[in-house]
């Protein structure tokens, strides 16, 4: 495919990002590049990147692509999970020049946007536009003060960010728009001493990291390797010493929940970390451990891969690099020890690894996962990554939990589960439905709550829809969560809602009911369900919505039954999300039909599931009484 865009582009100006090839061209991953000159003007440019990942790390330097009338950027191994990635030109000047555009996937996995304009128009704003597609035209910003960034391999810190200031590893940042062009900054450092600053014009005094060539084990074992201060190993303990992983495209986006592969194994393989299964290579990292979109879709049907310290491959920076990527994925990893050297894993992580669940047990092993994946992307996300280099960390968002109720005997238990989620900031909206606040059951559970509580009184004959948006009228949270009275939630469950937020992008997150408990006859079913997908429809009681989008919507329509429905559809009417996370913290209770607003006759879920027990059994993540642990 390279040959044949080389051959109709033979005079274009060509980039290329993560992608491996002897043509002439700038390797943005290992040139330091300067801003073309004003005067300097192309005709075309070429973008050659191998993922959707590698392209944002090019966005992140789309101010030094000079101005041309014809724009292609090609990714190469693109996932089929991914949609096409049709650029949204905005109104802006820069946009109207444009006179033609095509997307098109000239070979399977390659997609080409070739942007034609009447004048000389900026690269870079269609390498950000592209990116942002494949991102689910997301605002590309991340929460952290306005970056500047020098020195090989510095987009890594801030991948997909067109906010970023590219500089020379001397200094000083440019300006822009008449003021500093960065709050701080980082520069990345090879094996020579550290040049020292020009003029940072004010900026703060640089952040100062190792590339992935200056902690290789080749520079490490030279004659003095290990006095270097950028790379002892207690420095190299810290989270903060590689690159973040980038959430938006490396996340549990597509986790296989039956794998049809077995256990592999991370090996060393010509210098590289490489997963390898029956001796084959399934998929080879890049030299600096950076993980692509396209790495985990090749293993998403592998059941598990096992760790072999002995054959670490280029260094312990992207060693490391590989695993924190790898378990944000949600890719099941396991190890029988964890070297001194690999610290910036952090302590959690590391212990996570260390666990040895039984990953022949599909449930024992998605639950390995879900943990794994939360303290990668907690720890190793962008955001965090920033936050651990002194950013300020910005104010966790605010939840309004909407709870409404017709039972007073259900309202102890609902707030019971409210009260149990954790590492969250939330209010709930009591909306008494037809409940006498002052009946006993319900003031004691009121009395006993530890939580900003507001009271909602409606009259029993008031239409279901019309209570729950009057509930929202009363919220403050930027976010809504509908809960229901007599299921059961994680403690972790509002957590991990937000967190798939953050990585899908999705207007509404919730889940599907993958667990059920059926009282009526005291049965456990484990559901057949797919998650981690963008979907249609999630369960009722598990919605979180954006507040925005809520609005935008009109909330739910003034109905006794079906409000989630007509709500999911409205929503995705008018082109919002639904993504759906995974079901271990959620357990939705069914007794006789009559008795919910969903009226599925009981047998429906006792067809197509995983499994099936006698009495109550939570997953372990529900961490209550009866849980099955690993």
């Amino acid at each position: 495919m390279i040959r044949e865009l080389l051959a109709e582009l033979p005079k274009a100006r060509i980039f290329l990002a993560g992608v491996e090839h002897d043509v002439e061209a700038v390797d943005l991953d290992r040139d330091l590049l300067e801003p073309f000159a004003e005067a300097e003007k192309v005709h075309e440019v070429l973008i050659l990147a191998r993922t959707p990942a590698d392209l944002r790390r090019a966005a992140t330097l789309h101010k030094l692509l000079p101005d041309a009338r014809r724009v292609v950027v090609a990714v190469l191994d693109t996932p089929a999970s991914h949609p096409a990635p049709v650029p949204t030109p905005t109104p802006a000047h820069r946009w109207r020049s444009l006179t033609d555009l095509r997307v098109h996937q000239p070979k399977d996995r390659v997609w080409v946007v070739d942007a034609r304009f009447s004048a000389p128009t900026p690269a870079g704003r269609t390498v950000t536009a592209t990116a942002r597609a494949f991102a689910g035209h997301r605002l590309d910003v991340i929460t952290a003060p306005a970056a500047a960034i020098a020195g090989v391999g510095a987009a890594a810190w801030r991948p997909g960010d067109p906010n970023a200031t590219p500089a020379e590893v001397t200094g000083p940042v440019p300006e822009r728009v008449g003021a500093p062009g960065s709050d701080v900054v980082l520069r990345t450092l090879d094996d020579a001493p550290a040049p020292a600053p020009a003029d940072w014009s004010g900026s703060q005094t640089p952040i100062e990291r190792p590339t992935s060539r200056s902690a290789s084990w080749e520079r490490l074992g030279r004659p003095g390797g290990a006095g270097l201060s950028l790379v002892d190993p207690d420095v190299l303990g810290e989270p903060s010493m590689i690159p973040p992983v980038d959430e938006r495209l490396v996340n549990p986006q597509g986790f296989v929940t039956t794998p049809s592969r077995g256990l592999a194994s991370l090996v060393e393989r010509d210098g590289r970390w490489s997963v390898v299964l029956d001796g084959k290579v399934v998929t080879a990292f890049a030299e600096s451990g950076g993980v692509t979109d396209a790495d985990v879709g090749r293993l998403r049907q592998i059941r598990g891969v096992e760790i072999d310290w002995h054959h670490a491959h280029s260094g312990p920076l992207a060693a490391v690099r590989v695993l924190t990527g790898l378990a944000a994925a949600g890719v099941p990893l396991i190890a029988h020890t964890v070297p001194r050297w690999a610290g910036a894993l952090g302590d959690e992580l590391a212990r996570l690894l260390l666990r040895d669940p039984d990953l022949s047990d599909e449930l024992r092993r998605e639950e390995h996962s879900i943990r794994l994946r939360r303290q990668a992307l907690r720890t190793h996300g962008v955001a965090a990554r920033w936050e651990q280099l002194g950013a300020p960390a910005p104010a966790p968002p605010l939840t309004s939990v909407l709870l409404a109720t017709r039972r007073a005997d259900m309202v102890g238990f609902a707030l019971d589960q409210v009260g149990r989620q954790r590492d969250v900031q939330l209010e709930v909206i009591l909306a008494l439905h037809g409940v006498p606040p002052g009946h006993t059951d319900v003031a004691a559970a009121i009395a006993a709550f530890d939580g900003p509580l507001t009271i909602l009184e409606a009259d029993h004959q008031a239409v279901f829809g019309e209570v729950l948006n009057e509930a929202a009228a009363r919220a403050s949270g930027s976010f809504l969560l509908k809960m229901d009275d007599d299921d059961w939630y994680g403690p972790d469950f509002l957590a991990d809602l937000l967190l798939a937020h953050s990585y899908s992008g999705a207007q509404v997150v919730g889940t599907v009911p993958e667990f059920v408990y059926l009282s009526s006859i005291d049965v456990t079913v484990h559901r057949k369900q797919i998650t981690e997908q963008i979907t249609s429809f999630v369960a009722g009681g598990t919605i979180l919505v954006e507040r925005s989008a809520f609005q935008a919507v009109g909330g739910f329509r003034p109905l006794r039954r079906s409000v989630d429905t007509q709500f999911q559809e409205a929503l995705q009417a008018a082109g919002g999300q639904i993504y759906r996370t995974h079901g271990l913290g959620y357990i939705l209770r069914r007794g006789p039909a009559a008795n919910h607003t969903w009226q599925e006759p009981i047998g429906t879920f006792l067809q197509r599931n995983r499994n099936q027990w006698r009495g109550f059994r939570p997953s372990a993540l529900m961490e209550l009484e009866g849980s099955a642990q690993p």
